[in-house]
């Protein structure tokens, strides 16, 4: 099962008001993981939510999400079509494991009791991440603190 992706979205303004039909302009300057693995080849495609917003979907275990937590710019006006300003042109962004945490604590989710394993659920059950206990130990304790 694949894992559902999670959409981030982000604003653009210029000159102050909001910057719209400008998804076609946008890409990726950088997207890399915390090690700096350069992931911009499998960068995800942005799209128009409106009003000045716009979004990109990943999903975690899947390219560029596979490696772990990602960040990047957006250059918000790749071949200066829209003459953004610098300040408003390029979009600091990061996609955290953490995200997907958020969701367990406001979402639905079921844990198998024979294998531990949790899935995060949307609204109608729909399993969107299943997290799988892959440990070999009959005990794991987690320490505040310690790795």
């Amino acid at each position: 099962m694949a894992n559902t992706a999670i959409e981030i979205p982000f604003y653009v303004a210029k000159y102050g008001e909001p910057l719209i039909g400008a998804a076609s302009e946008m890409n990726f300057e950088s997207l890399k993981t915390l090690d700096g693995t350069d992931k911009s080849s499998s960068a995800p495609t942005i799209s128009e939510i409106g009003g000045g917003w716009y979004k990109f979907a990943v999903a975690y275990g899947t390219s560029p999400f596979d490696a772990g937590d990602l960040v990047g710019v957006i250059d918000a006006d790749k071949n200066a079509v829209n003459a953004l300003e610098t300040i408003e042109r390029y979009i600091p962004i990061e996609v955290r494991l953490d995200f997907y945490a958020l969701r367990r604590l406001v979402g639905r989710v079921n844990q198998l009791k024979g294998t531990g394993d949790m899935g995060i659920q949307d609204i109608l059950g729909n399993t969107e991440l299943l997290l799988t206990i892959t440990e070999n130990e009959a005990e794991l304790i987690r320490m505040p603190g310690t790795v």
